[in-house]
C-alpha cells in the first residue's frame, strides 16, 4: 500500500488526536447536591477531594475506539492505494489517440476516445502529489494539450477537452513533441506562468492510449525517451467494420449527359457480410447495389491484385448503373450497414455540369497534340509561345483566373501563369522549386500508378520514350510515372492552380536540329485516352479517387471570389467558419477533420463545395492490436480495463463508521448499566 498524500495523515492526526486525549485528562465539574448517604457515591467523593483540575489517565475502551476512528479517518485523508503496478513515476507523458478509429462505439455505449480519456484520468489520479504529467493528443498531427503540471484537477480538465476527429493516426510527431518537451521542460505554476526545470529523461514514463491503428509505426524514431518505460494501453474490442476505400465519378466519353459512378468497398472483419450500397445524387436515391463480401484475410495472408475485384472477395469494386444527370451537384455513396465505424460508411464527390471544355494549346507546331485534342469533345484555341506571352490580358485571363479550362504548353517555358490548370510537355512552369536537370536517354519507364484517374484505361507496358529531362520538383509533387532515377510525369498544385508536367516532349531534335518523334506512343489509341483523362482531370470533370481525395485534416486551397472581404465555410457538423480573403487570390482552410461536404458562400463558380473522405484502410481496420512494432522495438499492450492502482480510502472510511457504531454501543451500555 502507498499513500498519494502522506502529509495529510500527519496534519489530520495532529489536529484531532491530542485534543481527544486531553479531554480524558480533565475532570468533570460537578454540581453540589445534598444526599442522604455517600455509600454509593464513593468515586464522586474522591473526585471532589482532589484540588487539581486534571486526573490520571485511566484505561478506557471508549478512548481506544475513538482513537481508532480518528486514525482511520486520518489515514483515509492520505489517499492510500492498493498497489497493483509501480506508481512511483515522477514524470508521466500521456499520448492520447484522437483519430477516426477512436470514434468506434464499443458495446457499453462508450467511444474508444471516451475510454482512453477515462484510463488517462485514472493514471493522473494515481500520481503522487510531487509527480508531474504532460498530455499530448495525436491524430494526423500532434498537439500539446497540457505542458508538465502537478495540478491533477487541471490535468483532468485538459484531458476532457480532447475532441474526436476523423483523421488518420500518426505517432511520430507525438514522440518528437514528447522528446522536445523533456529536453526543454517547463512546469505550470499556480500563477499561470511556466517555470523551467531540469530535465530528467530517465524518469519519464510514456503511455500511449490507442487502439494501435497507427500508420507510421515503422517510421517512429525514439532518441531521448526510455524505451523500456514506453507503454501501450490498448483501447477497444470491436472489429466489425466495412468501409469505402475509394470512389470515382465521371461522365461518359461519348455521352456527357451520362454519369458513371464506382466505389471500392472492403470488408475488414473476419466474417462474411452482405450489404447494400446506395447511390445518392443531390439527395435523391438513384441506384442500390447489393454486395457480397468475404471475410477479411489474416494480416499475414498473401493477396494478389486480381482478387481485389472478384465477387465474393473481401474487397469489391461496385459499378452503379449509368444515370442521366445533366446538372452539377453532390454525388454520395452510402453503405447500409450497422458496423463499428460510421466515418467510412459514406463517401462524396462533386460533379460539374457537362459542357465543352475550352482548351488553349501553346505550341510552335505539334501535329500529334493537335490531332489528339481534335478528337475530344472540347473547343481548342492554338497560340504560339510568343503570341501567348504577348497576348492581351482580356484574351488570357478573366479576373485572376485563366480564361481557359486547361492550358496545354508544348516545349515553351513561360512565367505567365494566372490561376488555372496547366499541362506542360517537355518543359516546366517557371515557378520556384521547379526546374530541369540533365537529359536522360538511357533509361526505361520504371513504374507507374495505374490507380490514378489520369492513367485509367491506359496501357503503359509498351510505352517507350527515347529521352526526357530530369525533373526537380517540390516534395509535395505526386509522381504518376517514374523512370529509374527521375519522375517522368508528375502532378502538383500551387496557389489554387494545377500543374501536370511531362518530362518528355512528344517531338525531339537531333544534333542537326531535325525534328524527330520522341515516342511511338503518340500513334496509339492509349495516347488519345490519356489526353482525354488528363484534360478532364485538370478541368475537374473527373472525380477524385481514394488516393487523390482530400483526407481529413489536410488543408484545402480554393480560389477566392473577387470583391469580398470574407467567405463563410459551412462544415458538416453545422459550424460556420469565417475565412478572411484579405485581398488574396486563394483561400487556405485547415478545419477539415470531419468527413462530409463543405459549402462555401460566396464562392467561385464550380467551387461551391468540396468533399472530405476518410479512404483510409488503416483507420477502417478497427480491430485493436496487442502490440506496437516501433522502430526501437516492440511494445506490448496493457488491457484497458486494468486499473493502475485501487484506492483504499473507502475501506478505511467504512472501518471508521463501524468503529463509531461500536463506540456508540459501548457508551450507551456504560450509561444505562
Amino acid at each position: 500500500m502507498s499513500f498519494l498524500n502522506p502529509a495529510a495523515i500527519a496534519i489530520a492526526a495532529g489536529l484531532t488526536i491530542p485534543p481527544l486525549v486531553a479531554l480524558y485528562f480533565l475532570k468533570l465539574k460537578r454540581d453540589v447536591k445534598p444526599v442522604p448517604s455517600t455509600l454509593l457515591w464513593k468515586q464522586s467523593v474522591e473526585d471532589l477531594q482532589v484540588n487539581s483540575p486534571f486526573q490520571r489517565l485511566r484505561s478506557s475502551l471508549l478512548l481506544l475506539l475513538q482513537l481508532l476512528v480518528l486514525i482511520a479517518a486520518a489515514v483515509a485523508l492520505g489517499k492510500p492505494m492498493f498497489e497493483t503496478t509501480d506508481v512511483h513515476d515522477s514524470t508521466l507523458i500521456l499520448l492520447i489517440d484522437q483519430s477516426a478509429s477512436m470514434g468506434v462505439m464499443e458495446q457499453d455505449g462508450m467511444s474508444r476516445l471516451e475510454k482512453a480519456k477515462e484510463q488517462a484520468k485514472i493514471r493522473i489520479e494515481n500520481m503522487h502529489d510531487n509527480a508531474r504529467a504532460m498530455i499530448i493528443a495525436f491524430c494526423d498531427r500532434a498537439i500539446v494539450v497540457s505542458s508538465f503540471d502537478s495540478d491533477k484537477r487541471a490535468l483532468v480538465r485538459k484531458i476532457d477537452s480532447i475532441e474526436q476527429t476523423e483523421s488518420r493516426s500518426a505517432l511520430s510527431e507525438a514522440i518528437k513533441l514528447a522528446e522536445a518537451n523533456m529536453q526543454n521542460m517547463f512546469i505550470s505554476q499556480a500563477d499561470g506562468t511556466d517555470k523551467e526545470i531540469r530535465p530528467n529523461v530517465e524518469s519519464a514514463t510514456v503511455i500511449v492510449f490507442s487502439d494501435g491503428r497507427i500508420e507510421d509505426t515503422d517510421r517512429v524514431s525514439i532518441q531521448r525517451l526510455d524505451v523500456d518505460k514506453l507503454q501501450l494501453v490498448s483501447i477497444g474490442q470491436r472489429g466489425d467494420n466495412v468501409g469505402i476505400v475509394a470512389m470515382a465519378a465521371r461522365r461518359n466519353y461519348e455521352f456527357p449527359e451520362v454519369l458513371e459512378v464506382t466505389a471500392t468497398v472492403e470488408n475488414f472483419q473476419d466474417q462474411p457480410i452482405t450489404l447494400d450500397a446506395v447511390l445518392h445524387v443531390d439527395g435523391r436515391v438513384l441506384d442500390v447495389q447489393t454486395l457480397d463480401l468475404a471475410a477479411s484475410p489474416p494480416p499475414s495472408a498473401p493477396e494478389d491484385a486480381t482478387s481485389r475485384e472478384r465477387i465474393g472477395d473481401h474487397r469489391r469494386v461496385v459499378a452503379f448503373d449509368q444515370i442521366e444527370f445533366g446538372g452539377s451537384g453532390i454525388v454520395e455513396v452510402v453503405l447500409r450497414v450497422d458496423d463499428a465505424l460510421s466515418a467510412d460508411d459514406k463517401a462524396w464527390t462533386i460533379i460539374q455540369s457537362p459542357r465543352h471544355l475550352r482548351v488553349l494549346l501553346v505550341t510552335e507546331g505539334n501535329l500529334f497534340l493537335e490531332n489528339a485534342l481534335s478528337t475530344l469533345p472540347i473547343d481548342v484555341v492554338r497560340l504560339t509561345g510568343s503570341e501567348y506571352d504577348e497576348a492581351d490580358d482580356s484574351i488570357i485571363t478573366d479576373g485572376n483566373r485563366s480564361t481557359y479550362d486547361v492550358v496545354v504548353v508544348d516545349r515553351h517555358a513561360t512565367a505567365r501563369l494566372p490561376q488555372g490548370n496547366y499541362f506542360f510537355f517537355g518543359t516546366v512552369p517557371q515557378l520556384d522549386g521547379i526546374s530541369t536537370g540533365k537529359t536522360i536517354s538511357d533509361q526505361v519507364i520504371f513504374n507507374w500508378d495505374d490507380t490514378h484517374p489520369i492513367l485509367r484505361h491506359v496501357a503503359l507496358e509498351t510505352l517507350q520514350v527515347y529521352e526526357w529531362e530530369e525533373l526537380i520538383v517540390p516534395p509535395n509533387a505526386v509522381s504518376i510515372i517514374d523512370g529509374e532515377t527521375s519522375p517522368v510525369l508528375t502532378y502538383l498544385t500551387r496557389d489554387a492552380s494545377q500543374f501536370l508536367i511531362s518530362a518528355f516532349p512528344l517531338i525531339a531534335q537531333d544534333d542537326d536540329g531535325n525534328l524527330l518523334m520522341n515516342t511511338h506512343w503518340v500513334t496509339s489509341v492509349d495516347f488519345v485516352v490519356f489526353m482525354q483523362n488528363a484534360v478532364q482531370y485538370l478541368a475537374g470533370n473527373l472525380a477524385t479517387t481514394g488516393r487523390d481525395s482530400v483526407a481529413p485534416g489536410e488543408p484545402v486551397m480554393l480560389p477566392a471570389p473577387a470583391n469580398v472581404e470574407s467567405v463563410s465555410i459551412h462544415r458538416p457538423d453545422g459550424v460556420v467558419d469565417a475565412v478572411s480573403v484579405a485581398g488574396f487570390q486563394t483561400l487556405h482552410y485547415a478545419q477539415t477533420r470531419q468527413v462530409g461536404t463543405y459549402r462555401l458562400e460566396p464562392a467561385v463558380a464550380g467551387h461551391e463545395f468540396f468533399p472530405i473522405n476518410l479512404f483510409n484502410p488503416v483507420e477502417s481496420m478497427v480491430k485493436p492490436v496487442s502490440q506496437l512494432s516501433l522502430g526501437a522495438g516492440s511494445v506490448e499492450s496493457t488491457a484497458a480495463s486494468v486499473k493502475v492502482n485501487e484506492p483504499a480510502w473507502s475501506y478505511l472510511l467504512l472501518a471508521a463508521l463501524a468503529l463509531l457504531l461500536l463506540e456508540w454501543i459501548v457508551y450507551n451500555q456504560r450509561v444505562f448499566v
